[in-house]
């Protein structure tokens, strides 16, 4: 007895099952700097849920702890800038004017005659002192220079900053002396001030990071 099927039927038959196959996580996508934050906010979250999973394949899940830490390293960045841009704007008024009383101090002095000890000693403190306005930790709230009444943890904080200036200054990573005074007037500050381009820092490493405690400082009057 013939086991062929009538072509009439064949179309009754059942189909086969398709085998199932295993979804694949979608390979992730380095950290892009086009990407919106809530964009980046929203891969990391999915990120580390999916690196939850102990189901992952070993080279899977090293694909996805790259791109994790890259999206991580991405959102620190903004966050760092956002926070420099609104401290920035904040203290720019005070820092202004504490720069322009700092230069016109350093000026004066500059311009002594055959310097006793200690007018260079007051030199020296004028150079640390607009090193202070002009590298200040820009991640922190600044503490102004000559705000009077502050509390002993302001003062302190003030003078540990002070005197991580003063240490930079020795080894060379801060300019001072004619150094700073030509910077200062590229700024359109002191003698020889111009309008023209602003000439970068001349600092060489990162600012150090104090501590976050200090004082939002205060407007007040030369």
């Amino acid at each position: 007895m013939s086991s062929t099927i009538h072509p009439s039927r064949l179309p009754l038959l059942p189909k086969p099952k398709p085998k199932p196959t295993k979804r694949k996580p979608p390979k992730p996508q380095p950290a892009s700097t086009s990407l919106p934050t809530s964009h980046l906010r929203k891969k990391t979250r999915d990120l580390s849920r999916l690196l939850s999973k102990t189901s992952l394949p070993a080279t899977t899940r090293l694909d996805h702890e790259r791109a994790l830490k890259s999206y991580t390293i991405e959102l620190s960045h903004r966050r760092h800038l956002t926070q420099t841009s609104t401290l920035q704007k904040r203290y720019h008024k005070i820092k202004f004017f504490e720069r322009r009383k700092a230069t016109r101090l350093l000026s004066r002095l500059n311009r002594l005659q055959n310097p006793t000890d200690d007018e260079k000693r007051q030199i020296h403190e004028a150079e640390v002192d607009l090193n202070y306005i002009l590298h200040y930790p820009a991640t922190e709230k600044y503490i102004s220079l000559y705000k009077s009444g502050d509390n002993a943890d302001t003062n302190a904080k003030r003078q540990s900053i002070k005197l991580t200036i003063e240490k930079r200054m020795a080894d060379g990573t801060l300019s001072r002396g004619a150094e700073l005074v030509e910077y200062n007037a590229a700024e359109g500050f002191g003698p020889g001030a111009t309008k023209g381009k602003k000439k970068k820092a001349p600092e060489k490493p990162k600012q150090e990071n104090d501590d976050d405690e200090g004082s939002d400082g205060g407007f007040f009057e030369l």
